[in-house]
């Protein structure tokens, strides 16, 4: 037995030693927590399938380094449409889930490089 449990045995077995309600002891009743927010739902995959998030990242990964290779290709007339051609290759027989990833890597070229 514990030293805790032994004086709190000791103090329970003393002489003029007098029990104690349990409500002096317990601690309150809680008080009901208001109802969480739902979560937010993720929004439908297209197509009703599976959503395969490390097929996903994997795409999204392989597109980044396409980028990241092909820089001086983003600053020469027509290189950010040859580039977002070129991830569009890329994502030719490869699973929906892969391609959303280079997908959205395609948009951003699109939407952040300057086409001259």
């Amino acid at each position: 037995m514990n030293l805790l449990a032994q004086q709190a045995l000791a103090r329970a077995l003393a002489r003029g030693a007098r029990p104690v309600p349990a409500a002096e002891v317990l601690p309150a009743a809680p008080v009901p927590a208001p109802a969480p927010e739902p979560a937010p739902v993720p929004a439908p995959v297209a197509g009703g399938g599976h959503f395969d998030r490390v097929g996903y990242l994997e795409g999204r990964r392989h597109a980044l380094e396409i980028v990241r290779a092909s820089k001086v290709l983003l600053e020469l007339k027509g290189g950010p449409k040859q580039l977002a051609d070129r991830l569009r290759q890329c994502m030719q027989g490869k699973p929906a889930d892969f391609a959303r990833g280079v997908a959205e890597i395609i948009d951003l070229v699109e939407r952040e490089v300057p086409s001259e």
